[in-house]
C-alpha cells in the first residue's frame, strides 16, 4: 500500500486547482502501480468477493436507492459488501440486511473541484478502503468525487453511469475513464429509484423484476417510538394521525407555517379526529412551534428535532397519510405505502422534463397528489431554468403563492385517488 500512497502523493503535486482533473492521466499512472500491488490479480476460486458500493447523495436519494441495494445482494449473495454513504443516512442504513460494512464519507456530496478533494480521498482510501482489495465497485454517483473514490479504492471492476461533472472539474470522458464498465445514462427521464435500478438493468440486459423500495425498521423501533409519543402526549388511540413534513434542504421548499396552519384548520373542520405530528429537523423546530401555537396542543405535536431518522420513520408508520414538502420524509412515507400530499415549489407553467426535480423525486409507487404554484414567479420563469423551478434558494418564494384552500382541494383529490386505487402521481396547479 505504501507504493500506492506514494503514487497518490506524487500525482497530487501535479494537480492545479485552475485546471480540470486529469482522470485519464491518473489512470495511466496508477494502473501499473495497482497491478504491481496485486490489485488487478483475480481472487482464487472459492474466495469471497469483496464489493464496494458508493451512494453519494442525501437521505432522500439513499431511500430511492434502497431497492437497488437489495438487488445487488440478490445478484451477489456471497459477497462481502461495503457501503459508503453520506453520514446523515446512517440511522436508516445501519440495520440494512444487505451489507456487511457501513462507512460514511462527509466529502461525497461536495461541489468542490476534484483536485481540491484529492488529498482527502487519498487519506480516506488509505484508512478505510485499500486494505479490502475490492473486486467490484458499483458507483451510484451524483458527484464527481464518488467516481474518483471508487478508483482510488483500487477496485478491479468499476460500474456506474457516465456523468458530466464540469463543476467538479471532471468531463464526461474522464468520468468514463475511471470506470471499467461505463454505462450510458437513460435517454428518458426516470424516477431516482428507477435511475438506480437502471445500473442493474444494463448490467443484466433485462429489467430488475422487483423494483420496490425498502425501509429497515424493527418491531422494537416502532414500539419504542409509540411509547415515546405517548410520553409526549400524542393521542395514539381514537384519533387519525397525519405526518406533516415541514422541512426540506432549502427554504424554497418550505411552505410557510402560516399557510400550513390555515390549511390544517380547514382540514380539522372536515376531519375533527385528526391529530398532526409535525416532523422535521432541529432547523424546523421554530416553524413547527408556530403551527402548534396556531392549532393548539390538542391538535398537534411538534417532533421537529426530537427524533432521529429511524425514529421519525417509525412515527410515520403510525399515520394515515403524509402531507408536506419535498423532503426525505416524503420518500419514507412513500416506501411505507402512505398516501402522499406534496406541496411543491416547482411552477406548473414550467415543463416536467428530465431537468425537473419533481419528475425524478415524486412519491414512488404510492398514491400521491403534488400541488404546484400556478406559475413560476419573477425571475424563476427566466432561462436558464432551475431544476427545482424556484431560483430563490433561501426563501419561500414560488411555494408561498400556494393557497391553503388549494391544498385542501388537493386533499380531496388524494382521497379520490386512494378510493380508485391509483398509484401514479397527480400534479395539480394552484390558482393563478
Amino acid at each position: 500500500m505504501k507504493t500506492i500512497l506514494e503514487a497518490f502523493h506524487a500525482f497530487s503535486e501535479r494537480l492545479s486547482l485552475d485546471e480540470p482533473f486529469p482522470a485519464r492521466d491518473f489512470v495511466r499512472v496508477m494502473e501499473p502501480v495497482f497491478a504491481a500491488g496485486g490489485y488487478r490479480t483475480p481472487r482464487t476460486a472459492g474466495e469471497k468477493i469483496g464489493m464496494l458500493v458508493i451512494m453519494d447523495a442525501g437521505v432522500g436519494d439513499f431511500l430511492c436507492f434502497s431497492g437497488a441495494l437489495r438487488e445487488i445482494r440478490r445478484l451477489y449473495p456471497a459477497a462481502a459488501i461495503t457501503l459508503v454513504i453520506f453520514p446523515p443516512g446512517f440511522k436508516l442504513a445501519e440495520q440494512c440486511p444487505y451489507i456487511d460494512f457501513l462507512l460514511g464519507n462527509e466529502q461525497l456530496p461536495v461541489l468542490r473541484p476534484l483536485s481540491e478533494l484529492f488529498a482527502a480521498h487519498a487519506g480516506y482510501a488509505a484508512e478505510h478502503l485499500l486494505r479490502q482489495r475490492f473486486d467490484l465497485a458499483f458507483v451510484f454517483g451524483h458527484y464527481a468525487s464518488a467516481y474518483l473514490l471508487a478508483y482510488m479504492a483500487g477496485a478491479k471492476e468499476r460500474i456506474g453511469h457516465i456523468g458530466d461533472f464540469s463543476e467538479g472539474g471532471l468531463s464526461r470522458e474522464d468520468c468514463a475513464a475511471l470506470l471499467t464498465r461505463p454505462l450510458e445514462r437513460p435517454v428518458h427521464p426516470l424516477h431516482m429509484a428507477d435511475f438506480c435500478f437502471d445500473v442493474l438493468d444494463q448490467l443484466l440486459a433485462a429489467p430488475v423484476a422487483d423494483r420496490s423500495l425498502e425501509l429497515w425498521l424493527t418491531k422494537a423501533d416502532i414500539a419504542g417510538v409509540r411509547e415515546r409519543l405517548a410520553q409526549l402526549g400524542a393521542p395514539l388511540a381514537g384519533r387519525k394521525l397525519f405526518a406533516i413534513g415541514l422541512g426540506g434542504s432549502t427554504q424554497r421548499k418550505h411552505w410557510p407555517p402560516v399557510s400550513y396552519a390555515a390549511f390544517l384548520r380547514l382540514l380539522l373542520a372536515e376531519e375533527p379526529q385528526a391529530f398532526f405530528l409535525l416532523l422535521g429537523g432541529r432547523d424546523d423546530a421554530a416553524e413547527a412551534a408556530e403551527i402548534v401555537r396556531a392549532l393548539g396542543e390538542e391538535h398537534a405535536l411538534s417532533l421537529a428535532g426530537a427524533l432521529d431518522f429511524r425514529e421519525t420513520a417509525s412515527a410515520v408508520t403510525l399515520c394515515l397519510a403524509y402531507i408536506g414538502n419535498d423532503t426525505s420524509l416524503l420518500h419514507i412515507a412513500a416506501i411505507i405505502g402512505l398516501p402522499v400530499l406534496e406541496v411543491c415549489c416547482y411552477g406548473s407553467d414550467l415543463p416536467l422534463d428530465e431537468k425537473a426535480i419533481p419528475q425524478s423525486y415524486y412519491p414512488y409507487r404510492t398514491t400521491s397528489v403534488i400541488v404546484q404554484p400556478a406559475r413560476a414567479l419573477a425571475d424563476c420563469a427566466e432561462k436558464p431554468r432551475d431544476p427545482y423551478g424556484c431560483k430563490h434558494i433561501e426563501e419561500a418564494h414560488c411555494i408561498a403563492s400556494i393557497k391553503p384552500q388549494t391544498v385542501l382541494e388537493a386533499y380531496h383529490l388524494l382521497l379520490q385517488q386512494v378510493k380508485e386505487g391509483k398509484r401514479e402521481p397527480l400534479f395539480v396547479a394552484g390558482e393563478a
